[in-house]
C-alpha cells in the first residue's frame, strides 16, 4: 500500500513537471514553436516518459486549462457560498477573484499562446475554452440565485440571461487585457484589472444590474 502512494506521488511529480516546463515553453516559445522533445528535454525526463502521460501538446495545454478551471471554480465557490451582501460588491469580487486566481508556476503571458491555439485546429483546447467560458456563467448563475433567494435581487428577473452578460463581460475584460498584451501595450505581471479597471468593471457592473437588484 506504501508502495503504491510513493509511485502515485512520483507519477503526479513527474505530470506536473511536464506541465511546468511546457507552459514556459509556450510562454517562452509560443504553442506551435514547442515541439514535445523541446518539453520533454526542459522536464529532464524522456521523450517516451512525457508520451506516457500526455499524447500531444493540445492534451498538455488541456491539462493546464483544467487546473487553472478547477482553481478557479474552487475560489469563486467560496464567494457563492458567502457573498458580499450587496449585489454588485458580490459581482465585482467574484471577477477580481477569477483573474487573480492562477497556477503558481503560470505566467499570465502563457494564456496568450494557448489562446491562440485554441483557434487553430486543436479541437481540444477549443473545447476547454468553451468549457471553461460555460464554467464561469454557471457560477454567475449559482451567484446570481443565492442573491435572489436572500432578497437582493428581483424574484422576476431572468438570471440566466443575466449570468450569460456577466460571463460576456468577464470575458471582454480578459480579452481586452490579453490584446494589450499581444500587442506589447500590456504587461504579462501586472493584474487583469488595475484601479483604473476596477473603477470602470464596476460602474459596467451596476449597469447591468439596474432593474435586478432590489
Amino acid at each position: 500500500m506504501a508502495d503504491g502512494g510513493l509511485r502515485a506521488r512520483q507519477k503526479e511529480k513527474r505530470k506536473q513537471a511536464i506541465m511546468v516546463a511546457a507552459a514556459r515553453l509556450f510562454q517562452a516559445q509560443g504553442f506551435n514553436a514547442a515541439s514535445m522533445e523541446d518539453i520533454a528535454q526542459a522536464a529532464e525526463l524522456s521523450v517516451g516518459t512525457v508520451y506516457n502521460y500526455f499524447k500531444s501538446k493540445a492534451e498538455i495545454g488541456l491539462a493546464i486549462y483544467q487546473a487553472d478551471r478547477d482553481l478557479v471554480q474552487a475560489a469563486t465557490s467560496q464567494i457563492i457560498d458567502n457573498p458580499p451582501a450587496d449585489p454588485v460588491d458580490a459581482i465585482c469580487r467574484m471577477m477580481e477573484t477569477d483573474f487573480e486566481t492562477e497556477i503558481g508556476y503560470l505566467d499570465r503571458a502563457v494564456w496568450s499562446s494557448l489562446f491562440g491555439a485554441s483557434f487553430t485546429d486543436q479541437s481540444s483546447l477549443s473545447s476547454a475554452f468553451v468549457s471553461d467560458e460555460l464554467m464561469r456563467v454557471d457560477q454567475f448563475r449559482k451567484l446570481l440565485q443565492v442573491l435572489c433567494r436572500a432578497g437582493k435581487i428581483d424574484v422576476n428577473a431572468d438570471i440566466d440571461a443575466a449570468a450569460e452578460m456577466l460571463g460576456a463581460l468577464n470575458l471582454w475584460y480578459f480579452m481586452r487585457w490579453l490584446a494589450g498584451l499581444r500587442s506589447g501595450e500590456g504587461n504579462a505581471q501586472s493584474g487583469i484589472l488595475d484601479a483604473e479597471a476596477k473603477a470602470t468593471l464596476r460602474r459596467h457592473v451596476a449597469q447591468l444590474m439596474r432593474g435586478l437588484v432590489v
